[in-house]
């Protein structure tokens, strides 16, 4: 069989969602904002320190000057290789070559809440039930799902919240030795410890900038403290369309760009450490001022973002989207069409990763039964883009047709037994009988199906942390109680 026969995952090309004529009028906007309205800077000693450097200062706000922003610009695009004729190789999708079917997941650590099985209800995140669901995390990574932990424990105070949250990782996770998000200053030390304990230094913080263009805040104050540590630093923000940045995209965009950038820009003076940005709009419901990520339009803004941020950069744009956030408080019909519908869309568009299994309103809170849900979506849409293979042997055809004819069907074949596997997606979950035979069963609902499955995975867990670097967290754990509290 030629290489041209075989089958290839389905794949959707889709076209660029801006012209270069409005990406350039985003930037020189965005421009003249730095210039004349600026970032503010709330910290006294900072804006002595930029005004001692030459950045015009008038309250509590730092002007950019045209140029500054400019030569920066120029640098970036210069490192990623597109040079100073940026414009029209800019305005191109990346390659995306799909060599493989195969979709992972992962959870989030900010979940302050989990969804109770037994009482079908949304409580706190208590350490105990941090680790039972770390351990499901852990027992469905055999089914693509990686990263852990999927929330936060609420049980102890804030500063030791992080501290517990990678200790519970770490000890009940193979895929949790990534240092989680230290939150605080007073936090940050225990985290650097124990990402150097367990083989993944933390030489880097982010900086969250608040919309619209305010450079302050804990992520700017730990950056400030740990600067010494620090290898680089990354700037983003999340403001939301109709709030915080303008109800028009472009504009939403060109503000969103002017303050990260901006912020960018001083936060790289001010450390001297080399900066990752990338700023990204998302959708709000105006009646209840809620953020709406999972929604359609959250969709279209991150397709959006990867354009624009691509056009910042110099580099060619990612022409998918890979997260399925939903606003469902509880698992079921709103959450799993909300995922399955942005997972579906993502994955023809060339994404293999998706973000937030598990996650529901926001990420307030995790929920193992839909985190099951998520995986056989997963599976579901995996089977779609796997695509078929429609190579055809005469000869085995005809034998297989006579040997049918004998036997009255296909289905006993060896063929048939030898590659049904490669046709058919079987799921562990979603219903196929017909009505009686499931009648027959005992009528078992998906979720009563779920919820043992969920106990099931549970009872499977063995992952240990090996004893020397469980002893080495212990004492760190210890210790932070001690001093923290």
């Amino acid at each position: 069989m030629s290489v041209d026969e075989s089958n290839h995952p389905v794949l959707v090309q889709r076209p660029a969602l801006f012209s270069i004529g409005q990406l350039e009028r985003m930037e020189e906007a965005a421009i003249r904002i730095l210039e004349q309205v600026g970032i503010a800077v709330l910290d006294d000693t900072i804006l002595k320190q930029l005004s001692s450097c030459g950045f015009p200062v008038k309250g509590n706000r730092v002007f950019i000057e045209r140029e500054l922003v400019r030569e920066f610009l120029e640098s970036e695009r210069e490192r990623s290789s597109v040079g100073a004729t940026h414009a029209s190789p800019l305005h191109r999708p990346r390659p995306i070559e799909v060599h493989s079917s195969q979709i992972e997941l992962s959870v989030l650590g900010y979940a302050q809440n989990v969804h109770d099985i037994e009482t079908d209800k949304i409580v706190p995140f208590t350490t105990d039930r941090l680790i039972d669901a770390t351990k499901l995390v852990d027992v469905l990574s055999s089914r693509g799902v990686l990263w852990s932990p999927p929330g936060c424990p609420v049980d102890v105070p804030p500063p030791l919240q992080p501290v517990v949250q990678y200790w519970v990782a770490a000890v009940y996770s193979r895929h949790g030795r990534h240092p989680v998000d230290p939150k605080s200053a007073e936090t940050v030390p225990y985290i650097m410890e124990m990402a150097e304990i367990l083989g993944h230094p933390m030489r880097s913080l982010p900086v969250y900038v608040f919309s619209p263009l305010s450079l302050s805040g804990e992520s700017f104050k730990c950056v400030l403290k740990f600067k010494e540590k620090l290898s680089s630093v990354s700037v983003s923000d999340m403001p939301s369309v109709g709030c915080t940045v303008p109800i028009n995209i472009g504009d939403a965009f060109a503000l969103s760009a002017a303050e990260v950038i901006g912020s960018a820009i001083l936060v790289r003076e001010i450390t001297g450490l080399p900066v990752r940005w990338s700023f990204r709009p998302c959708p709000i419901d105006l009646r209840s001022m809620a953020m709406v990520l999972g929604s359609p339009e959250d969709f279209l803004l991150q397709l959006a973002s990867s354009e624009v941020n691509a056009y910042f950069h110099g580099t060619s744009w990612y022409p998918a989207a890979a997260s399925v956030h939903t606003n469902a408080k509880l698992p079921g019909a709103q959450a799993c069409a909300e995922k399955a519908s942005l997972m579906t869309a993502g994955a023809l568009l060339g994404a293999r990763w998706f973000g937030y299994a598990g996650t529901l309103s926001l990420d307030e809170v995790f929920s193992p039964e839909q985190c099951l849900y998520d995986v056989e979506i997963k599976d579901h849409v995996q089977r779609i883009v796997q695509g078929i293979d429609g190579h055809c042997d005469p000869e085995r055809c005809l034998r297989d047709v006579r040997e049918a004819l004998k036997e009255r069907g296909f289905v006993a074949l060896d063929t048939t037994l030898e590659e049904y596997r490669s046709v058919y997606w079987f799921p562990k979950l979603f219903e196929r009988q017909f009505l009686a035979a499931w009648q027959g069963e005992g009528s078992v609902t998906i979720r009563e199906r779920a919820h043992e499955m969920i106990r099931e995975l549970l009872d499977k867990h063995d992952y240990e942390l090996e004893s020397e670097l469980r002893s080495e967290l212990d004492r760190i754990l210890a210790r932070a109680r001690a001093e923290l509290l």
